[in-house]
């Protein structure tokens, strides 16, 4: 089974410039053996005089990009293909410059504007990790796209939140509605959504719980925010507890606009987003040592293994905690 061997070298114009490809036996892997047996559905007569060219930048950067292999197989051919039926070099480092893949979007007809989108961040990915492979860095990690895994805030920048969340005007849409965002937010983890559905009514006094509408979700309330909570859950009452006076359950861009108008004015306060704050109530769960299992059921995860990204936010345990844990209670 042959297998490929890629050499990059930097150039001043490019960025980079991969070196003419040869073949190898070098190792047989699942990966190689779908690159190789590669071929565009309806191969255009072009794709044999590209071919090579396409498997070659694939298996440079295929462990690098968080894509699937199929994906980038398909983006780089038509990519190449579009290069050659302009009468351009057969290099990679060529189908690669911006200009080569600005043309190939434009005059794709049969790319809907999402796929546009789609295609234009799947090679711009692939120009920059040919540049990280080049100067031998750490490759970067596989990312995946999760909007609910954002970094979490820190302590301070939670005291400065509360801060400027009580220093706004005292109207249901200025103090108010700040405190909404961080008592569901970094206080119990609802997402957007959720957290517009809710009303004064749907929270527990016993508990400083939330009974998530349209769920079947019960969330406690982290101590840090039940105070808040609480006071909000009664001064709302049967109303919303975000812009309490509204008539739509959940009106688009509700909480994004609301930011947008009242954003903080220190640089040193960070701008409250309902995703970092979500990170940060699963993070502090974490960090507590809850179990679990308990910390997905109350997110409304499908299951424990989606808190494993936030693992890196967690620190170890300490020797002497690590041994009370598994010694258990004598």
């Amino acid at each position: 089974m042959r297998s490929f061997q890629v050499d990059v070298h930097y150039d001043e114009k490019c960025g980079y410039l991969i070196s003419r490809y040869s073949w190898h036996v070098v190792l047989e892997t699942e990966m190689s053996h779908a690159i190789l047996r590669y071929r565009p559905k309806q191969a255009p007569p072009e794709w044999e005089a590209v071919a090579d060219g396409v498997r070659m930048i694939v298996a440079t950067v295929a462990d690098h990009v968080p894509y699937r292999l199929t994906t980038l197989l398909g983006v780089v051919a038509t990519l190449a293909v579009s290069a050659e039926r302009a009468g351009l070099p057969r290099d990679p480092a060529v189908w690669l410059e911006q200009s080569t893949i600005t043309r190939c979007l434009l005059e794709n007809e049969r790319l809907k504007p999402k796929s546009t989108q789609t295609y234009a961040s799947v090679l711009a990915r692939v120009h920059e990790t040919l540049v990280w492979v080049e100067r031998g860095e750490p490759a970067r990690p596989r990312l995946h796209t999760d909007r609910s895994r954002a970094e979490p805030y820190s302590t301070s920048d939670l005291t400065r939140l509360d801060a400027w969340a009580c220093n706004l005007p005292p109207a249901p849409t200025g103090r108010g509605n700040a405190l909404a965002l961080l008592t569901l937010g970094a206080g119990c983890g609802l997402l957007p959504f959720e957290l517009l559905s809710v009303r004064g009514t749907d929270v527990r006094s016993d508990a400083v719980a939330v009974r998530v509408p349209g769920t079947d979700r019960l969330v406690v309330c982290r101590s840090l925010w039940e105070e808040s909570l609480a006071e909000l859950a009664r001064t709302a009452g049967p109303r919303y507890l975000y812009a309490p006076d509204r008539q739509v359950e959940r009106p688009k861009n509700a909480i994004s606009n609301w930011v947008a108008r009242h954003r903080p004015g220190d640089p040193k306060i960070p701008v409250p987003d309902m995703r970092r704050l979500r990170a940060t109530w699963i993070v502090s769960l974490l960090r507590d040592r809850v179990p679990a299992d308990l910390i997905a059921r109350a997110a409304g995860l499908a299951s424990a293994a989606s808190l494993a990204a936030y693992m890196r936010w967690v620190p170890e345990l300490s020797e002497d905690a690590a041994i009370r844990f598994l010694r258990g209670w004598a």
